[in-house]
């Protein structure tokens, strides 16, 4: 693809929905926050400190400044559960109240930092971010969880790798409708790829059958469905059959991916996005497989997959988007998906869909 001049910045960002739509969002790698560690994040229009209780048992989010004077709670440290700000030695509970001010006997009952619902699952940091205004607290209960995976909490599943990604200049929205535009498959992702490369391999392709589908009793939930086959010089090779179930658990802050390979075994994956600016996500992959397949075809599968999905990379950064597209016949249910994705806005942004071509 040839490179071309991209808009800026301001174009693209008056044309998209609001930038941080509810959602789980994964901030960190378990393994990369030890205990008593603080770590400070900037991310869906909010400054954090992020951190493990002393004992390693527990991980805790609370808005990044003090209430006091408004020091950086990151250059404190941890003790035990709670917070101690380096500038006054003020310490806050893990529910944002104040617990401790060392020249005082009087606390102000009434202060309450903003504290945010946290959960560690398979070895990831997620954070649950509402918008609209909403002052959240760690106490609250999100309207849904992170599904469990059985095959890794019963050990037949096990952890094969991670990727980090980088940052990628787009909006969340764009992953999402990536999933119902069946008819960018042959453009975009219609040729086979080096795994883990930009390189093609020559007279060999890629035929896909998808479709997308909402959860018809979860609304946090929707299903994209692909089934792919590889051609060489245009024939289809059936043994190379293999089918993936991506599930969007939330705006496609996390999504999932099961790769099936006939008479081998499954692969999930995690993709995750989460919004350090309004069109910016940084994206992280984290694996599991099962333990009879073997660690290469497991890194070539993945591979494949984030080979493929960089070469979106170029258009998403340098497009806008259109809040009454021109569909045709063919497009997918992209006025579907949209109004799946309106869901996760406190006051869901509205739009007219446009009628599709005859």
């Amino acid at each position: 693809m040839k490179t071309i001049t991209r808009p800026t910045e301001a174009v693209r960002e008056a044309t998209y929905p609001p930038p941080y739509p509810d959602g789980w969002y994964r901030v960190s790698a378990a393994d990369q926050l030890a205990p008593g560690e603080l770590r400070y994040l900037e991310c869906l229009g909010k400054q954090f400190v992020l951190y493990r209780s002393e004992d390693g048992k527990s991980v805790h989010a609370m808005s990044a400044f003090c209430p006091h004077l408004g020091a950086n709670l990151q250059g404190g440290c941890v003790k035990g559960q709670q917070v101690e700000c380096p500038f006054h030695r003020w310490r806050l509970a893990a529910d944002g109240r104040v617990a401790h001010i060392p020249y005082s006997d009087r606390v102000p009952h009434r202060v309450r930092q903003e504290t945010w619902p946290i959960r560690e699952r398979y070895g990831q940091i997620f954070i649950y971010h509402r918008g609209g205004g909403h002052v959240s607290s760690a106490d609250e209960a999100p309207p849904y969880e992170i599904p469990a995976i059985p095959e890794v909490d019963a050990g037949t599943m096990v952890y094969r790798g991670r990727h980090d990604a980088g940052t990628v200049r787009m909006h969340l929205i764009e992953f999402a409708e990536n999933s119902v535009d069946f008819a960018h498959f042959a453009p975009i992702h219609s040729e086979m790829m080096i795994p883990w490369t930009r390189f093609k391999v020559p007279f060999v392709g890629v035929r896909h059958d998808a479709a997308w589908e909402p959860d018809p009793e979860h609304p946090h939930l929707a299903y994209f469905h692909n089934k792919a086959m590889v051609e060489i010089l245009g024939r289809p090779i059936e043994r190379s059959r293999a089918n993936a179930t991506i599930t969007f658990i939330g705006p496609g802050s996390v999504v999932t991916f099961r790769f099936s390979i006939p008479d081998v075994g499954e692969i999930v994956m995690f993709q995750t996005h989460l919004p350090v600016a309004p069109l910016e996500q940084k994206v992280d992959f984290h694996w599991f497989a099962d333990r009879k397949i073997p660690r290469l075809l497991v890194s070539y599968v993945v591979g494949n997959w984030v080979s493929q999905w960089a070469n979106d990379i170029e258009i998403w950064e340098s497009k806008i988007y259109m809040n009454k597209p021109a569909l045709a016949k063919g497009d997918g249910p992209v006025h579907r998906m949209r109004k799946w994705f309106r869901g996760f806005y406190p006051e869901a942004p509205e739009e007219e869909p446009a009628a599709a071509a005859p």
